[in-house]
């Protein structure tokens, strides 16, 4: 108990830090040679371009199932990044495996700049916990953060478990309740390991393919409740038939003011569980296909009607550029690492 709870207290830790990112502008060009002293100092232009990139469509692999919260951000930056590059981006779910599948065929692509998609930390360190795993934060190439998302405790308005946290806390301690979890070894399942190791409140996990399978889980009645992120159930919220339990951040969110937070209900030791997004693309790539890429993609995170999106859908708009985006990624990996050693995780356990 005591070894759980100073893990996920470093959880909490790093998660806090690393959800205060701060919005990047895209790179700065690079200076032309210095001008002869007795002319004007000339500004500095971009350098030519060398490729022709993109000349085609590019595919934006995601590797959840429609409607989820990786789905959601992927078609809504893929929309406005399409101005900026000038060619269409056609979104593709490879599902399966938790993830794996469409991360393996996004790590085995073309390193052309024509197949991008979406990772996170737990990226970095799936190999630690599922067998088979191939890939590593070296496969691929960061080219900007996306945004970063709490992670929610819902259940079905009306239903028997519309009550407090404290409420559920105590049905479940007495007849485990299901909590339906969409994708493995994500922030929602420190969320339940810390209510278990901290707080004695044993949920029973429920896999399901991605956040939108989970929600329509606890509406048809098949789970008792579901931790999810924001924009994964956002429509239930505004249909009323879902309501927030807690969320998993410091301060309660804009588009969901009624929720109130973990901490302020008592669960101080769940402040900030999330995930931060990144794209990008196999490594390998060409560094100036990776830097028109980050140019377009900076610019559409820029775009005021893309930040409303977010915010009407709940979510966070925390760009950053792909080499601030990789140091993030690295260090949060380092402390999940230590948190599955810490937990005696093996390759191929599930989270309990």
């Amino acid at each position: 108990m005591k070894k759980i709870l100073a893990l996920t207290l470093a959880l909490c830790m790093v998660f806090a830090l690393c959800a205060c990112g701060q919005k990047a502008a895209a790179p700065a060009a690079a200076p032309e040679a210095a001008p002869a002293a007795a002319e004007a100092p000339a500004a500095a232009e971009a350098p030519a371009k060398t490729t022709d990139f993109p000349n085609g469509p590019i595919r934006f692999v995601v590797q959840y199932g429609a409607g989820g919260g990786v789905d959601v951000t992927a078609r809504l930056v893929a929309k406005y990044a399409e101005k900026y590059l000038g060619q269409n981006i056609v979104v593709e779910n490879v599902t399966g495996g938790g993830g794996v599948v469409g991360q393996t065929e996004l790590a085995n692509s073309a390193p052309d700049g024509y197949t991008i998609g979406m990772i996170f930390a737990n990226t970095a360190i799936e190999s630690l916990i599922t067998e088979g795993v191939t890939y590593s934060l070296d496969s691929f190439q960061p080219v900007c953060q996306v945004n970063f998302d709490p992670a929610m405790m819902v259940v079905r308005a009306g239903s028997e478990y519309d009550v407090t946290l404290d409420e559920l806390c105590d049905m479940t301690r007495k007849t485990p309740l299901n909590c339906a979890i969409g994708a493995l070894w994500q922030a929602f399942d420190f969320v339940k390991m810390t209510l278990q190791a901290d707080y004695d409140a044993p949920f029973t996990r429920v896999a399901y393919d991605g956040g939108a399978a989970a929600c329509t889980a606890v509406v048809s009645g098949d789970a008792d409740l579901a931790i999810i992120f924001p924009n994964e159930w956002v429509s239930y919220y505004n249909t009323g038939d879902l309501k927030g339990v807690g969320v998993a951040a410091p301060d309660r969110l804009t588009a969901f003011p009624d929720v109130p937070t973990f901490k302020e209900q008592g669960y101080d030791k769940i402040e900030s569980f999330g995930v931060r997004r990144v794209l990008v693309v196999p490594a390998g790539t060409d560094p100036e296909i990776v830097s028109i890429l980050e140019d377009a993609f900076l610019k559409a995170l820029a775009d005021p009607d893309l930040v409303k999106e977010f915010a009407d859908l709940g979510m966070s708009c925390v760009p950053a550029t792909g080499a601030e985006a990789k140091a993030n990624l690295e260090a949060e990996s380092k402390v999940l690492a230590s948190l599955i050693e810490g937990f005696g995780v093996k390759p191929g356990d599930s989270p309990t």
